[in-house]
């Protein structure tokens, strides 16, 4: 098939992602780089992606030079800027977001997850994202970050209108204004408790942020607000769909789940082939600094690249039989999380969220399928999951 016979739109994922697997082996195949319909160039192979997310100084994230609209709602954004300032606000966050303080958080994890599931009684039907995925990593959050229980109904209002907005994309007028508006929203507040930390600071993320020095700098207002944001959007987008991409994959493949409630010490592992399998983002964006040479594809400079995640990690040259949902894959370097100094800075909190959910699925439900009669809704661009998850149980 020839270059101009190829599909340069891609499809979408509503299905469930069977057309979008497709056309990205074809692309894969056929096209490895190619400028897209839109306009953007598209990376579709694993060591490509893994070249334009790890090399920085041409493919940087800083999308003002190339897309206005796309730089004022990222503005700050620790995902959204390169080196130098990356790496001064990456040590800044490190400092207090640490492994140790995550790993701290497993008994309140366990503790709200747990009061979720209590409140489904024993009824036999559920909807998992609505009263388990979606729920516990805004509860999660906005815990850490010490936001008071009487606003975080509006907290996860915040999140639900950014994360809508972001799928749609910011190209619309309206819809980048409900972006815009939340954000500025969602900031307005943030502001207002990092001033109640200043003044009566406590034990949560935000107290720490603003009381935290390195090489006698402190993390400005400006940049814990920014990180509370990122943690908020893309820890909730990441705990959400990989959990409801979890029960898909076992449903899928039942004889996964069934190892996993034989020995709970594979869950880790189940949970990174879920990631490979079913990432939460499909995409991401760079942009270039120079004309960059890809796979034998000149890019120009200031050209939007979009890399695959998705595709990455159903790379038949990095990836065995890639289209099998494998829960021993190792090793199993997929890009879900991102490479190199952009890798998801949330990712621990992420896995020990996912852990600790499935681990209470598995205690308090003997069996977990997929309600048939009620079809599922997928994201239909830019994250990969679905919106909903009808599941009937039988509590053990």
């Amino acid at each position: 098939m020839s270059e101009q016979a190829l599909q340069l739109t891609p499809p979408s994922a509503a299905d469930g992602g069977a057309a979008l697997f497709d056309w990205l082996r074809v692309m894969r195949d056929q096209a490895p780089v190619v400028q897209g319909s839109n306009g953007s160039w598209y990376v579709f192979r694993y060591a490509d992606v893994q070249r334009v997310l790890s090399e920085y100084a041409d493919f940087s994230s800083d999308p003002t030079p190339v897309s206005p609209k796309a730089a004022e709602v990222a503005k700050g954004d620790l995902a959204q800027i390169d080196p130098p300032v990356h790496h001064h606000l990456r040590r800044q966050i490190s400092r207090v977001f640490t492994p140790k303080m995550v790993a701290g958080l497993e008994p309140r994890i366990r503790e709200i997850g747990t009061g979720l599931l209590d409140a489904t009684g024993d009824a036999g039907e559920l909807d998992l994202v609505r009263q388990l995925t979606h729920p516990l990593p805004v509860i999660v959050i906005a815990e850490l970050l010490g936001v008071p229980a009487e606003d975080r109904p509006v907290f996860r209002h915040w999140a639900d209108r950014i994360i809508a907005a972001k799928i749609a994309g910011v190209d619309d007028p309206e819809t980048y204004e409900r972006l815009r508006s939340a954000i500025e929203e969602m900031d307005y507040y943030l502001e207002g408790q990092l001033e109640e930390r200043r003044a009566r600071p406590g034990d949560d993320l935000l107290s720490r942020m603003v009381t935290s020095e390195l090489d006698g700098e402190p993390i400005t207002g400006a940049e814990a607000v920014n990180f509370a944001r990122l943690l908020l959007i893309a820890g909730h987008i990441t705990t959400t769909m990989m959990l409801s991409s979890s029960i898909l994959s076992f449903d899928e493949f039942p004889g996964a789940a069934a190892q996993l409630r034989a020995d709970r010490s594979l869950i880790p592992g189940a949970l990174e082939e879920v990631m490979r399998y079913r990432p939460p983002f499909t995409i991401t964006g760079r942009y270039t600094t120079r004309d960059v040479e890809l796979a034998g594809v000149t890019i120009p400079e200031r050209s939007i690249v979009i890399p695959w995640l998705v595709s990455a990690n159903r790379d038949e040259r990095q990836f065995a039989d890639p289209d099998v949902f494998d829960i021993h894959r190792s090793p199993n370097a997929h890009v879900a999380f991102g490479k190199g100094i952009h890798f998801c800075i949330g990712a621990p909190l992420a896995r020990l969220e996912g852990r600790v959910a499935l681990e209470l699925l598995f205690d308090r439900f003997s069996d977990i399928r997929l309600d048939r009669e009620v079809p599922l809704r997928f994201h239909e661009q830019n994250f990969f999951g679905v919106t909903s998850l009808p599941v009937s149980v039988k509590h053990a």
